[in-house]
This record gives C-alpha cells, structure tokens and sequence, in this order.
C-alpha cells in the first residue's frame, strides 16, 4: 500500500507538470536563486553505485527523514512555497526508471505535498544515452520560471555541467550548475577541476562573444574554495576556480571586469566565510558567481549584499558550533547535509542598486573552527544523551581507558570511542595506558557504526 501511494502520487505530480509558473507582475520584486548540495539524495531501488546505498544500509525511513530535512530546509530559506530558482547537487541518477521511484521524482513529490513550488526542473545527465556513461549523481535544477534551453557539458571525472537558461519576465537567464571533481586540497584531482573549470570557461567565452552583455550566473559545488590559490600556493601552480574561471574579489559596480567574475563570498567578511567544514577547518566549496552584466541596470540584475550562507538552527547546524550537521544513514537516518545551502536574489528590469558590502580580504590559510562555544555550552555527559539529535554536541566527560585499539572510554555501562583531528591532540589521548582515568570534554560523533567523542583541542583535556 505504502509503495502503491507513493506511486499514486508521483503520477499526480506528472499528470499536472504542463502547469505554467507565472513569474511576479511586479518587476521590483527580488527572487531568489539557490545552491544546495543535498549529500547524496538516493533512492530505495537497492540499485546503488555506492555501498552506504544499498539495501541494507538505507530504506524507506531513511529516505523520508532526508527528504524531509531537504525540504524543510528549503522551506526555512525561501519561504511557505520555497525559493524560485534551485541549483541541487548530489541527487541520485536513475538507474531503474521503471520502479518510478526516483530519487528526483520523490523530491519533486515531497516539495508538492509541502507547498513547494510548482517548479519545472531539467536533469543533469541524458537518460536516452547508454547507462555506462551516467554518473553516479547528477545536478538537478528546479524553477518557478520556464525553461528555454538546456544544455549538458560533459566534464573530466565529474558530473556534467547543466547550462539551462530560464524566462524570468521575459528576461532570459542562463543557470550554470556544477559539480567539479572533490578533492579540494589535492595536487592530483586539481588537474581534473582545471579541466572542469576550462569546459566552463569556454562555454562562457562563446556565449558573451555572441552577446557581450549576457546575464548569467555560475553556482554550485565546486570542491574548491574560494582562495583556492591562496592556500594552496605551494601544491598548486594553477588552479581552476581563480586562475581558469576568473573568480574575483572586485564587485563590478561601474568597472568593466571583462572576463572576470565576482565571488560572492567576498560580500562577507572572512569570520562568516564557510559552508562546510572538515577536520576542524572551514571550507568554502559552495559558490555562486556573477558577471558583471548583472549590474548594468538592464535585464537581470543581482541585489548587492544579498548573499547569505543558510543555516536553519533545529535543522541543518549542529548547535553550539554552528557547522554543518551531515547527513548519516544510521540509527534510521538522521542530519541534513555536510554543505549548507547558499542563496542570493535577483531583479528583473529593475536599477541595480549602489555598491554595497565588499570585504576584499583573502585568507592565506584555511580557517580553522571555533570550538570555545561549544566548550562553554558543554553539559555533562549522561548516557541518556546517546541519542542522534545530539550528534555534534558537547559534553564534559570523565571515564577509564578500557582499550588502545581504538581507544575506547567506558563512562558508566557504555563504551564510546576518543579521537581527534589534531596530530599534537592524538598523541596526548594515545600516550593514556588501560585502566588510566580521562577527564576533559569532547563532542558527540560517530564512526563506522560506533558513538565516539572528537577531542578538537588540548585544552579540551584536563
């Protein structure tokens, strides 16, 4: 019966997808564009490329709970009925389109039943070419606009790049969506995102050679982060974000740029500069770019200091440290996704306004997490906790080292393992022998299965 509804439901969605989004009549007002990678949205067919996607390790419960955590994140964002234009990444291809449950089709249906939209949307791989030749996951773009031309550019060990332009008002407004090759600090995966960004570079050429004053934007994950050059001036000679694409640090109000584009990061000043974390870093791998045709007062323009990274507290950040709270397929699935969404807005006919925030700083190295928050918001730790809404939380810790390997705290009747990120961190918490006693403060995270607690600093040791 369930299976049967969900079917049911899906064949309403497309019984009724000739439906016409109107754009606003009201041309001064904003809408709004998304970059969203979801984390590996993936269907239940047990048709899986990847092994933590197969039957069993995921099913219905996990399905829906990251379905809802999707779209109650879009719902925080752009409001009762969603943003206009979406830019996903990391949605599962299709690979038995006759189970009609689709990773895509189930999304599509999920943001219906919540109010969502209408959206059309175009995918980002060809269903009609042979089967060895989609990747895993693909891009997915959804609007409130109609669609007027989409284009896929198959790119170098990555996902192809979707170019759709859309109808906003009569404007025309192409949509580059992307997912470069992962890997941001290796020398070796960058040769393929300069690739990447080369395919994308050229595309773009052509098009402004063909009119100088297109109005486009570039968005999506590009597993690269915004001073990508910066911080990795030692490994990389050349890097396809800032030395092939041309991103910038210079709003182009009243400055002819040329080929260069303006990183909306840089409307931010580098303390609020993140939209992933990993290994106690903050990372920048999701981006959205502008030419500066969108801010020459005619057709499409872009709002200036619009540009938000959204975290929706109780949905999508771990509390206390504010980072992403990743998605795990554990313990029914929980977590939204390791990227927060970033979102921008944008006018149709409408004079662009002044220039606004520009915080041209770029930060030699990566920035690292600050944890002193989440030390002082510590509780102590009961086993009553061990619960996954507390994945990420902090807790003040005192227990035995009942074994090295891994090295594993007993606190009452539970066994709960001791890591950190930090080589100096590590070294303190191995020099502990069997039987010695652990006092100090950690946050809750799991590993292979197992509840463990992160030591991010020394001073979180006593």
């Amino acid at each position: 019966m369930f299976v049967l509804a969900r079917i049911n439901a899906i064949l309403f969605l497309f019984l009724h997808c000739a439906l016409i989004c109107i754009g606003d009549s009201d041309n001064s007002k904003s809408f709004q564009v998304v970059a969203y990678n979801v984390e590996n949205l993936f269907d239940v067919d047990g048709i899986s490329l990847y092994n933590d996607y197969k039957e069993e390790m995921y099913g219905f419960r996990e399905f829906e709970n990251k379905l809802d955590a999707i779209s109650q994140t879009l719902k925080k964002i752009g409001g009762e009925s969603g943003p206009d234009v979406i830019l996903f990444q990391e949605i599962e291809v299709d690979r038995t389109p006759e189970k009609e449950l689709s990773a895509t089709k189930e999304l599509l249906r999920e943001l219906k039943m919540n109010g969502l939209g209408p959206y059309y949307f175009r995918l980002g791989y060809n269903p009609d070419s042979p089967s060895e030749n989609w990747p895993a996951v693909h891009c997915l773009t959804l609007s409130k606009f109609p669609f007027t031309d989409t284009r896929l550019h198959p790119i170098e060990k990555a996902r192809p790049i979707l170019e759709t332009t859309i109808s906003v008002n009569g404007h025309p407004f192409t949509l580059f969506n992307n997912h470069w090759k992962s890997g941001a600090s290796s020398e070796k995966m960058e040769v393929h995102r300069i690739q990447n960004a080369q395919v994308l570079r050229s595309r773009i050429d052509q098009l402004i050679e063909e009119k100088p004053n297109l109005d486009f934007l570039v968005g999506g994950d590009l597993n690269s982060h915004y001073n990508q050059s910066t911080i990795y001036r030692e490994e990389m000679k050349r890097t396809g974000i800032n030395d092939i694409l041309l991103s910038d640090e210079i709003e182009p109000i009243k400055i002819n740029r040329g080929k260069r584009l303006y990183n909306l990061w840089f409307e931010l000043p580098t303390a609020q500069r993140g939209s992933d974390a990993w290994r106690g870093k903050w990372g920048t791998l999701m981006h959205i770019l502008l030419p500066g045709s969108l801010y020459d007062s005619s057709g499409i323009c872009y709002v200036t200091d619009s540009f938000q990274v959204e975290k929706i507290y109780g949905v999508n950040v771990i509390s206390g440290m504010d980072i992403p709270f990743k998605w795990s397929n554990e313990l029914n699935g929980f977590g939204a996704s390791d990227h927060f969404p970033v979102s921008a807005r944008f006018h149709s006919n409408a004079k662009c306004p002044e220039k606004g925030n520009n915080f041209p700083e770029v930060e030699n190295i990566q920035r690292s997490i600050n944890y002193k928050k989440a030390k002082e918001s510590a509780n102590l730790w009961v086993n009553s906790n061990l619960k996954p809404q507390n994945y990420g939380r902090s807790y003040r810790l005192s227990g035995a080292i009942v074994k090295k390997k891994p090295l594993t705290l007993k606190i009452q009747d539970r066994f709960l393992g001791l890591y950190s990120f930090d080589q100096k961190v590590r070294n303190s918490l191995y020099s502990l022998s069997e039987g010695d006693n652990f006092s100090g403060y950690g946050y809750l995270s799991r590993y292979r299965g197992q509840w463990q607690f992160i030591i991010p600093h020394s001073d979180w040791i006593d």
